[in-house]
């Protein structure tokens, strides 16, 4: 999905609203985050920033054959991964022998293997976005980085505009991963990618939440039926986000 011109008055700043109604209601298919950044990196050059996690929780997503990292080495091309855990960094080289993974802050220093002899089709920035204290700030840093490597940049973050979450906001409830810093609904998650100096961006949301008593049975009539099962954006819990780095090549 893209935002059409009239939205993209507001993320211009050529527009204001203090209630601006922007309606994602589309028939979705069922698809989670990995499968979906797998699909476009398949037979791609990636780079996977933040590609690591806590060393537990890699060795459980490496036994059940969910580790993103991973699977990206398996379906990519070429992958190389970057991360600030140095533990984690140093586990992934040493105890599953993958080789193509660098400690570096992002931040503050450039990764060595860049070189303007080849050129990478995306950089995946998966579920790290809502960990960073200014997102606008680090997103003009990654694209300063790597526009001149890298043609686009993969994006997913969590959804607030999901019906569970809203569930637990009218029970005046909130579940949160403590780390988090931020909420991310569609739109302001463009608007922090857009102002991230990112073009021609493009979202769409993955990892269905648990349907309502309700929506479970219209699903299980639909499929008794024979007919197309669809979901609307609010039935996702993530948001994926695709878009061009938009820094002139040297």
């Amino acid at each position: 999905m893209k935002y059409s011109q009239e939205i993209y008055a507001y993320l211009d700043d050529k527009k204001f609203s203090n209630g601006l109604d922007i309606s994602f209601a589309e028939n979705l298919k069922d698809e989670s985050r990995i499968n979906k950044i797998i699909h476009l990196c398949r037979g791609k050059k990636v780079i996977h920033l933040g590609c690591a996690d806590h060393i537990e929780l890699i060795k459980q997503k490496t036994e059940t054959n969910k580790w993103l990292h991973k699977l990206l080495i398996d379906n990519a091309d070429v992958c190389a991964g970057i991360d600030i855990n140095k533990k984690a960094v140093e586990y992934i080289n040493e105890h599953l022998s993958i080789k193509n993974v660098f400690c570096i802050d992002i931040e503050h220093e450039t990764p060595d293997f860049l070189s303007v002899d080849q050129t990478w089709d995306y950089l995946v920035l998966g579920e790290i976005i809502e960990h960073v204290e200014n997102p606008v700030s680090f997103l003009k840093r990654i694209n300063d980085v790597f526009s001149r490597y890298v043609k686009k940049i993969i994006i997913t973050a969590p959804n607030v505009f999901n019906i569970t979450t809203i569930k637990d906001i009218k029970n005046n409830l909130e579940n949160i991963n403590t780390n988090h810093i931020y909420w991310f609904s569609p739109y302001t998650l463009t608007r922090v990618v857009h102002k991230g100096g990112f073009k021609n961006i493009e979202f769409s949301f993955a990892d269905r939440v648990a349907l309502p008593f309700c929506g479970k049975v219209v699903r299980q009539i639909k499929k008794t039926l024979g007919m197309n099962i669809t979901f609307e954006s609010n039935h996702f819990s993530v948001i994926i986000i695709s878009a061009d780095f938009s820094l002139i090549k040297k």
